[in-house]
């Protein structure tokens, strides 16, 4: 079991994404800008290389990478449905018979997970307790296994394997005056021996028990013997010993908790296979139980995810569940605490399109087999849709896809291409903005491409994907040429009221989602205003797909309903429209019903492929905020701090950073709890002013409590705010509360 490393809610920069079957070369935009220069600084970096081989075809994909360690739990409440859509494997806390107090546990979690098609690995070793485990001798270890294997009758339907133990290698104590190491019920005159001797005794009390039962193991922390020279000695002498006696498992599993996805392939190709063959053992199915980095950008982000699943598919691990270094019950930090109950953010919709792959698995190989770093992919080939789906992801910049063999699956001369992204929303106003902490719940991915192409003389496709941002996940679909589908929320530039504008709609808009793309927007009153429709006022995230090819950073000038509400920003892209395209993103106000939003000409000059608009997400935590005089405090169970607590001082606040759409009034909504019987405030500044009062009535309960933020309610002030960053904070006033999280509404 890992421990927590440390984290990052809007980006605005851009996020340059470009698809093509042929680049027709560099042409002169309407904007007055040459865009030669920079296609020819382009080409002078190669991009990287992906290439997908559908005539190398493996059998269905296993989906290993798609599991989570504690991903379900009872509180807070996993959504069956939720966990159903993006997992395969769960590692949970095993529980004794008829203990469901602990919301990770076996027990805890089974009826939610049966009639899915999720299955558990139950941790016996967890049963001790403590962390490392705390020993307490032999009789009472067996009376927990025995309980523990009494109690998986109950939902064997939904259970992988056991484990009987977990990190071994270092976790049972292995000082020479721990109560492991000194226990003479214990044989062994080494901890490795000792080890080895428990593990035998487990296994035997497990089969006595229940014969049936997968068993996997080791299960040890480290298993990379190139680091150091007692890692395959280690594993050899328990292979040797559990062949000996009888008890080798059905399974072979460890831990990959190292930052490089090549790890796995490495102890599995060059060490483990090759202590099989060695000991004449068959060839075991591999799980790793916990995979992943704590470096801060791994658990549930798309884009380091993706390069660890593409090692497992290409070396044939059979399954693996992330390493937790989060929040249990967040299906590895894929989902995310609203009031409407936990929702899935960016990296479950990535998973989500892993775990709805269908078909055969496709080879695919790295621009660079050494760079484990760097981007990678799965994809797979379905017959019965005469598909090809590719997810990508990895690194920053410039990517080419390279689909080969397509008109040799019947596709073509003409294919439909279709890229969607999965985004990892990060928060530049955070106090903390480690990427972890981010990843704000979306209502789905984005398309940013769907026309259809020709492919090449062999019956190729390249895709190029432009500016890839390596926290991101891409998923590109080839398949039989038809009709582009329609996107609730995308509005096309070319659709939208244009004026002092310059449409292109002819054979330089091969980069354009839809028909085509506005360019010449270089007048005092150049303007495209679209025709978009909310389902309810409040606050929406408007993305644009632009092209700036400058070298500085342009701006539109945004009016919605004719209300001035700022500008947009669009960093430099390195070309114009039909070289290249990038993202950015704002917010502004709507109102229900139908809205008209402009973006006239501001400073410099940008090109308008389409926009997409859709209610703002984001709530400002207050552990991630600027806190003074409280704590930054976990819920119960939890890993991660979640809320502020301990403001007891006359001079402890929490200051958020926050981005109104425009100048005007709005009301601010506040979590929290007050676990006092009495009503307890906050004061309240705007930039430092005054600005009001929030006042606490008693939820009867704190944060820290059982329930977590089950107990937590909203209290609401109105504020006066200027367009762009305020800074809203709240200090100390009666009494006592805490915060959990604040959110902007506009009525």
């Amino acid at each position: 079991m890992t421990r927590p490393a440390q984290l990052r809610g809007i980006r605005p920069a851009a996020s340059a994404l470009v698809v093509t079957a042929v680049l027709a070369g560099s042409l002169i935009s309407a904007g007055g800008q040459d865009s030669a220069a920079a296609g020819q600084a382009a080409a002078a970096a190669a991009p990287e290389v992906i290439t997908v081989d559908t005539g190398r075809q493996s059998g269905p994909l296993t989906k290993a990478g798609l599991g989570t360690l504690f991903g379900v739990t009872t509180t807070p409440n996993t959504p069956a449905a939720l966990a159903d859509g993006t997992q395969v494997l769960l590692a949970q806390h095993q529980s004794m018979d008829g203990d469901t107090s602990y919301p990770s546990s076996t027990e805890s979690v089974a009826a939610k997970l049966r009639g899915t098609g999720v299955k558990m690995v139950g941790r016996y070793n967890d049963l001790m307790g403590g962390w490392p485990y705390v020993w307490k001798g032999i009789d009472d270890w067996n009376g927990k296994a025995d309980s523990a294997t009494r109690s998986i009758q109950k939902y064997k339907d939904v259970l992988s394997a056991v484990a009987p133990l977990n990190e071994p290698d270092n976790k049972l104590g292995t000082q020479p005056d721990s109560p492991f190491m000194t226990d003479p019920r214990v044989p062994g005159a080494t901890y490795d021996a000792k080890v080895n001797w428990l593990w035998t005794q487990t296994v035997r009390r497990i089969r006595a028990i229940d014969g049936s039962v997968k068993i996997m193991g080791p299960n040890y922390e480290h298993y990379n013997p190139w680091e150091s020279p007692d890692r395959q000695p280690r594993m050899r002498d328990f292979l040797v010993n559990a062949k000996n006696t009888g008890t080798l498992p059905d399974i072979i599993g460890w831990h990959s908790l190292g930052p490089s996805p090549g790890d796995v392939p490495e102890s599995l190709t060059r060490y483990y296979r090759p202590l099989e063959q060695e000991l004449g053992i068959s060839p075991r199915p591999v799980m790793i139980e916990e995979y992943g980095p704590g470096n801060g950008e791994f658990e549930g982000v798309p884009g380091t995810m993706v390069k660890h699943w593409a090692e497992f598919a290409r070396y044939g691990v059979d399954s693996a569940a992330m390493g937790i270094y989060t929040n249990p019950g967040l299906l590895g930090n894929t989902l995310r605490r609203t009031t409407d109950g936990l929702k899935p953010n960016g990296g479950w919709y990535f998973m989500n399109w892993f775990r709805e792959l269908r078909g055969n698995q496709l080879f695919v190989s790295r621009w660079d087999t050494r760079h484990y770093q760097g981007s990678d992919a799965v994809a797979s080939w379905d017959s019965a849709s005469r598909s090809v789906t590719v997810l990508a992801g990895g690194d920053d910049g410039d990517i080419d896809v390279r689909v080969l063999g397509l008109a040799a699956r019947g596709l073509g001369p003409q294919v439909r291409v279709r890229i969607d992204t999965t985004d990892w929303t990060t928060d530049p106003l955070a106090a903390d903005r480690r990427a972890e902490r981010a990843g704000d719940p979306q209502s789905g991915p984005y398309n940013v491409y769907d026309k259809v192409l020709a492919l090449d003389s062999g019956g190729n496709l390249t895709v190029p994907i432009r500016g890839m941002e390596h926290l991101d996940g891409y998923r590109i679909v080839v398949e039989p040429a038809g009709q582009a589908a329609a996107y609730p929320g995308k509005y096309e530039a070319e659709d939208a009221v244009q004026s002092g504008t310059v449409a292109h709609t002819g054979s330089d808009t091969s980069l354009a989602s839809g028909r085509g793309y506005i360019g010449g927007i270089d007048g005092a009153n150049s303007s495209v205003t679209f025709t978009v429709d909310a389902a309810k006022a409040g606050v929406h995230l408007l993305r644009v797909r632009y092209a700036n090819g400058t070298a500085a950073t342009s701006t539109h000038q945004v009016r919605v309903n004719s209300e001035a509400q700022g500008a947009v920003s669009y960093p430099a892209t390195g070309g114009w429209a039909n070289t290249t395209m990038g993202t950015a993103v704002k917010r502004i106000a709507l109102k229900a019903g139908r809205n008209t939003v402009t973006l006239a000409k501001g400073t410099g000059y940008a090109e308008l492929d389409f926009v997409d608009v859709r209610p703002d997400t984001h709530r400002y935590e207050a552990e991630l905020a600027t806190v003074s005089g409280a704590g930054i405090r976990h819920f119960q169970w939890n890993e991660f701090p979640d809320y502020v607590g301990g403001i007891d001082g006359a001079t402890s606040s929490v200051d958020f950073a926050v981005d109104a759409p425009r100048a005007g009034s709005y009301l601010v909504d506040v979590g929290y709890a007050n676990g006092t019987a009495g009503t307890a405030g906050h004061t309240v500044t705007v930039d430092g002013a005054a600005a009001g009062t929030l006042t606490y009535p008693s939820t009867g309960g704190w944060l820290s409590g059982p329930r977590q933020d089950a107990d937590e309610k909203i209290a609401t002030v109105r504020l006066t705010l200027r367009e762009g960053v305020n800074h809203i904070r709240l200090t100390k006033g009666e009494g006592y509360a805490e915060l959990d999280w604040l959110a902007l509404r506009t009525e």
